[in-house]
């Protein structure tokens, strides 16, 4: 859940009071914008943590990256946070087409990447990436090396479940497509409002290629939202990437979307919505146990 506005820890014992009731267990997701002052308040909660890397970092990870040692420091406060909290799974975007530094800055996420990666990728004067660019062999090479330093990575830190997220298909971004996750053979995170865009842009069906993810991958967990983009998307703002409140009156269904990953006995969410508040675990509760 997002902590933004209100009293988080009102938040908090609501949200955990109403899922505990309803036989699920609740915890937290820290994501990678959170503060030093918000992580000190919460951290001694007892409750289970997992990780949106990287956490309280300068830089995010990016597996692309030719320096492997760059990589291993980038992940460096995000491991010790892990350790601090009893946490074994992580998760983060770890493709992006550059050798720059990414700087951790989600409040300006737009000009972050416009600042580290080549305009060329850039669909017309959007912000999404032009598909042509997947076809190539320079998009292959940075896959490669994304598979190549995911395995390091993981082996460097065996006892943790480090995951793969998909991402929105903005300029730059390499894991859009179910064929990308495959390919990867790690364990993955799925957003389903990113793999949404993804399959307006890349032209596919995104109901089939949720449930070929859930087949084909180790999928340790899902973020949730409501992507209000509509399938006519002229690949614009404000749609894209909305994390909207969950809700029935877009062209995402998420009745279908929820029944793919209940089928596929995936059992880790995180509602990953902007302001998140009771309305949505009520949705998500009434929705998910309405499913056989």
């Amino acid at each position: 859940m997002c902590f933004y506005h209100g009293n988080t820890f009102a938040k908090i014992k609501q949200c955990k009071n109403l899922m505990e009731l309803h036989g699920f267990e609740f915890g937290i997701q820290l994501h990678n914008s959170i503060t030093k002052e918000l992580y000190n308040e919460i951290k001694g909660l007892d409750v289970k943590f997992s990780i949106h890397a990287p956490i309280l970092s300068d830089y995010f990870i990016n597996l692309a990256n030719n320096d492997f040692d760059t990589i291993l420091t980038n992940f460096k406060n995000t491991a010790y946070i892990m350790q601090t909290l009893h946490s074994n799974i992580a998760l983060f975007h770890g493709f992006f087409m550059t050798q720059k530094p990414i700087k951790n800055d989600p409040a300006n996420y737009g000009k972050v990447l416009r600042d580290a990666i080549d305009n060329k990728y850039r669909l017309n004067d959007t912000r999404v990436m032009d598909p042509k660019f997947l076809e190539t062999e320079e998009f292959r090479n940075y896959q490669n090396a994304v598979k190549k330093n995911m395995k390091r990575l993981r082996d460097q830190y065996s006892s943790y479940i480090l995951c793969i997220e998909n991402d929105f298909p903005g300029i730059g971004n390499g894991n859009q497509t179910p064929a990308h996750l495959i390919y990867l053979d790690c364990p993955i995170w799925i957003d389903v409002g990113h793999l949404w865009a993804s399959a307006i842009l890349n032209k596919f069906d995104f109901y089939i290629g949720l449930d070929t993810i859930c087949r084909q991958c180790n999928v340790v967990g899902i973020h949730l939202n409501t992507n209000q983009t509509p399938l006519n998307w002229n690949f614009k703002s404000p749609y894209g990437d909305t994390h909207s409140h969950f809700s029935e009156e877009y062209d995402m269904d998420m009745h279908k979307t929820l029944h793919i990953l209940k089928k596929n006995q995936i059992n880790h969410f995180t509602i990953e919505v902007i302001d998140g508040d009771l309305e949505d675990i009520i949705f998500f509760i009434q929705t998910y146990q309405k499913i056989t």
